[in-house]
């Protein structure tokens, strides 16, 4: 009876023995820590804008490739203006007939002035005949039926003497107007060559070339991005949860898609104040503190944003924090519950403001 007993205790304990919590231990410990906001992007020309044609035509000749610094009025590309160049040569041609119809010895205008030679004539005739016949009335020699006619006969001569002079200023006015309309005309028709010729307004890069000699263009289409010369910079996308920690000047460690292992430094220059709905994310830009030729527009990276930084401070390995910013703490052979308050938060790192001192022993369940 009493072995039976013995053999039921030995059990037991063994049973406990297999059912206690094993942990792993680490040490609270002092030293830097580093918080971090990841992000991904792309390098970015600054101030890019996109060349658009003012017509349609074919690319008959294209002056630059990417890569090329422009300066401003250098023409970059030519467009078919076959049709344009007929339409100068009509505005031309109407020009030079306008100048003919608006020059003084113009026959229109020599026609009319003949015939207003010829009614100042006639009028002057009939006002000396009104005048004799106003006398010989006087006299009775003629009758008041004869005064009458020639009185008559110099009013509408007079009449038609002023309606010439009418009509030779409205000719001359409006071959004058037709003259100017015809200037005017041929301004616009050479004016409208520019529209085939696409010129930089400044001093630019040309970062990409959407067309190229003999495609088609319409108008409004893409033909070229330009951009500042001098400056490129980093577009990140920041995610809504990390946007608060991002601050100006903050610094930014980059690593491009197309160089693994290799880090460029950075630093914030602009946070956009509006959130992108199609990506989900907020912009913001970098820029680099040296500019190095592995940095080519269109390289998409990665990036990593410090949002905090202290040298000297009480840490955990980040694993060892539970929910609800709670420890595992050891205290003699029962694991204690230990509410911390935590601050920066690193990949690995965890800093501990209040809670735990320096070398207590805190546990993870295995």
């Amino acid at each position: 009876m009493k072995k039976a007993i013995v053999i039921s205790i030995v059990s037991m304990g063994l049973l406990l023995s297999a059912c206690k919590q094993k942990y792993k231990e680490a040490r609270v410990k002092q030293g830097p820590v580093t918080e971090a906001v990841f992000a991904s992007g792309s390098i970015e020309p600054k101030d890019v804008f996109i060349m658009t044609s003012l017509s349609d035509g074919f690319i008959i000749k294209s002056n630059v490739v990417e890569n090329d610094i422009v300066k401003p009025g250098q023409l970059l590309f030519e467009l078919d203006n076959k049709q344009q160049h007929v339409q100068v040569d009509m505005a031309r041609k109407n020009l030079q007939y306008s100048k003919v119809f608006a020059a003084g010895n113009s026959p229109t205008l020599l026609q009319i002035k003949a015939n207003i030679e010829a009614a100042r004539a006639k009028m002057q005739t009939d006002s000396v005949n009104a005048n004799r016949y106003e006398k010989l009335w006087g006299t009775h020699s003629v009758s008041k039926q004869e005064y009458d006619n020639m009185v008559l006969n110099y009013t509408t001569s007079k009449s038609n003497y002023d309606m010439l002079l009418e009509s030779y200023k409205s000719s001359a006015e409006k071959v004058r107007q037709d003259l100017d309309n015809s200037k005017a005309n041929l301004d616009n028709a050479q004016a409208g060559n520019q529209y085939y010729q696409l010129s930089a307004t400044g001093y630019y890069r040309v970062y990409q070339i959407y067309k190229k000699t003999g495609e088609l263009v319409k108008r409004g289409e893409q033909v070229a991005q330009l951009g500042n010369p001098d400056s490129i910079i980093v577009s990140l996308d920041i995610d809504e949860g990390s946007i608060a920690k991002i601050q100006m000047g903050q610094q930014v460690i980059v690593e491009l898609n197309t160089l693994k292992n290799k880090t460029f430094a950075a630093h914030i220059s602009k946070i956009y104040p509006h959130f992108n709905d199609k990506n989900q994310s907020y912009k913001v830009e970098a820029k680099f503190d040296q500019i190095t030729a592995e940095m080519i527009a269109g390289t998409q990276l990665q990036a990593n944003i410090i949002t905090g930084k202290k040298d000297n401070t009480l840490l955990i390995p980040r694993s060892y924090l539970l929910d609800n910013n709670k420890v595992l703490l050891k205290h003699g052979s029962q694991p204690d519950t230990a509410v911390v308050k935590t601050g920066i938060v690193s990949d690995e790192w965890v800093e501990i403001l209040e809670g735990l001192k320096s070398d207590d022993t805190i546990l993870k369940e295995l």
